[in-house]
């Protein structure tokens, strides 16, 4: 009998759901049994990857961003909330998983999404929480919390290669998890078969990640180049917003876009505007694009990535504060190839995961 596996994003962002993306493939490819769990737009855009797949809506914490300040304080400030909702996701999920007759729950980076009595793997490639300096005192202490909530499921799928010049950096670097640590290779639903042999857009701007900020970086995106002449497609990242956006003069507008659709329309010369997210990055690496990364003001995580591969001229940086497209385009001709390869471990391990 096949076993039933349930994959359950976070909905922080559409970057959890998408590098999801490639694990329920394969899951279905081996023969597996899958149902999706989740909220949100995470869970709208996996329902719309797989219509013919089981759904279920877990609870969702909504925290507060803000527009100014650093993320990780506000998300300190808002720590009671988030434990209160860890057990009533795990609430939740053990309904779905008994109803379901579960096997393997495999989360992305939800820590509730586990019971008792199923498999639980936990994605992740933020082992190692970053922190400003202002907060560098508490660096240990934030990091020995996650990794104990870490620490209770059976394994974690770390989407990075594994080796020295890797993607992540330090962020996957961690000697408090002591649970067994895989990793999968680049996860990245990315086609790269599809892309085009003609360009038809000069930038595309992939936008994502928590409000009020995803707006405030597309409003600086229209600002700066609905009058230029570069042929210009916005994909906003609202999943769930039937209201279509009417062109700018040489910007045209997606809502959402789905891997394979956005795959269609990055000729090789097409250069990506996006945050600094680490999927997004996943995604440039598939491509082979040049891309100009803008972190999300006061996230750590982006901020840190976004210095990291810089560093190594992979990609342009902008600040948000300072952004100019005119000027980062300049840049661009400058970016280094990224060695690293689309190949990955991920079949070996669901294959692994479904015989043992």
């Amino acid at each position: 009998m096949a076993k039933k596996v349930i994959v359950a994003p976070l909905n922080w962002g559409l970057g959890h759901a998408t590098r999801c993306i490639p694990v329920v493939k394969t899951l279905l490819q081996q023969g597996t049994e899958v149902v999706i769990a989740g909220n949100g737009q995470s869970l709208s855009l996996l329902e719309k990857q797989f219509p013919s797949l089981e759904s279920y809506s877990l609870p969702g914490f909504n925290p507060s961003y803000p527009a100014q300040g650093k993320m990780t304080l506000a998300m300190l400030k808002q720590l009671p909330k988030f434990l209160f909702q860890i057990e009533r996701e795990k609430i939740a999920m053990t309904k779905v998983a008994r109803k379901t007759m579960a096997d393997v729950i495999i989360s992305d980076n939800r820590y509730g999404a586990r019971t008792s009595f199923t498999k639980n793997i936990f994605i992740s490639h933020q082992l190692n929480i970053q922190v400003p300096d202002s907060m560098s005192s508490y660096h240990s202490l934030i990091n020995k919390w996650q990794a104990t909530y870490i620490n209770r499921f059976d394994e974690c799928w770390v989407p990075d290669t594994g080796s020295e010049n890797n993607l992540a950096g330090k962020l996957v670097q961690s000697e408090k998890i002591k649970i067994p640590l895989y990793f999968t290779g680049i996860l990245s639903a990315i086609n790269t078969q599809r892309q085009p042999e003609e360009k038809k857009y000069d930038v595309v701007a992939v936008l994502s990640g928590p409000e009020p900020q995803r707006s405030m970086f597309e409003g600086m995106i229209i600002d700066q180049l609905s009058h230029s002449n570069l042929k210009t497609l916005v994909v906003r990242g609202r999943v769930n917003d039937p209201q279509p956006m009417p062109q700018r003069g040489n910007m045209e507008f997606l809502n959402y876009a789905s891997s394979d659709a956005i795959a269609s329309l990055l000729h090789k010369d097409t250069i990506v505007i996006a945050r600094s997210g680490y999927s997004t990055i996943m995604d440039m690496v598939k491509t082979g694009c040049k891309a100009i990364l803008v972190p999300t003001h006061g996230q750590t995580e982006q901020e840190y990535l976004a210095t990291y591969l810089s560093s190594k001229n992979y990609f342009v940086v902008q600040q948000q504060s300072a952004f100019n497209v005119s000027e980062a385009m300049q840049k661009t001709s400058a970016i280094i190839p990224m060695n690293f390869t689309a190949s990955n471990n991920l079949d070996a391990l669901v294959n692994r995961l479904l015989n043992n």
